[in-house]
């Protein structure tokens, strides 16, 4: 297992204001890379396409209204992962947002991969915090 984190991420909206729009998979789109393509998604589910690398899938596990969100691989992917979003309120228009990504990799792969997935990490924090900027 390798684990890809970015921790207290401070974001300018309420907790449940954020926790809503993580908690539905149809907002995501607004915070992909725009390697991605194919992008489906219901609210509790998602698929698209990383251009030349892989189609994943993935579905929300767990919600804890205003505490986390769990989502978790689905189907044929190269990876087995879990994506945890955790939440804590800063004020009324204010809340910090962890994000802990962890990937289920062999020793070879996290070599290759660790500098791409923490660089995705990073980068949906600050799509995050620039949709409530």
């Amino acid at each position: 297992m390798a684990i890809f984190e970015k921790k207290n991420i401070p974001v300018h909206a309420s907790c449940e204001t954020v926790y809503s729009f993580l908690g539905d998979f149809r907002n995501f789109e607004d915070l992909m890379p725009e390697q991605v393509s194919h992008w489906k998604a219901d609210e509790s589910s998602c698929s698209f396409t990383i251009q030349g690398l892989a189609d994943l899938s993935m579905r929300i596990d767990a919600k804890y209204p205003c505490s986390s969100i769990s989502v978790v691989s689905e189907g044929k992917n190269p990876v087995n992962y879990r994506m945890d979003y955790f939440f804590s309120a800063k004020g009324d228009d204010q809340c910090s947002v962890s994000i802990v990504f962890d990937v289920d990799l062999n020793p070879f792969l996290k070599t290759m991969a660790s500098g791409p997935l923490q660089h995705f990490v990073d980068m949906l924090a600050e799509k995050l915090q620039e949709k409530y900027a």
